[in-house]
């Protein structure tokens, strides 16, 4: 397995399936980039949401409410 493979592979937390053998190193890269930046995106707007939601909780709770989602 090359090192491309690796990190797509470490990025999607599973197995490569059998079928990515055939794509290139660059090709596996590029792949693996365009994933952690779509997760990068995903995490912002999942971020700002909580963030914007938490403005409709009084703020005498919010320290309760961030605590039980572990934020």
């Amino acid at each position: 397995m090359s090192n491309a493979a690796r990190q797509l592979s470490d990025t999607l937390r599973a197995p490569l399936p059998d079928a990515f053998d055939q794509l290139t190193d660059t090709d596996l890269a590029e792949l693996d980039r365009h994933l952690q930046a779509t997760m990068a995106r995903r995490r912002e707007t999942l971020d700002a949401a909580i963030g914007s939601s938490l403005d409709f909780v009084p703020r005498l709770m919010r320290p309760a409410i961030k605590k039980a989602l572990g934020l």
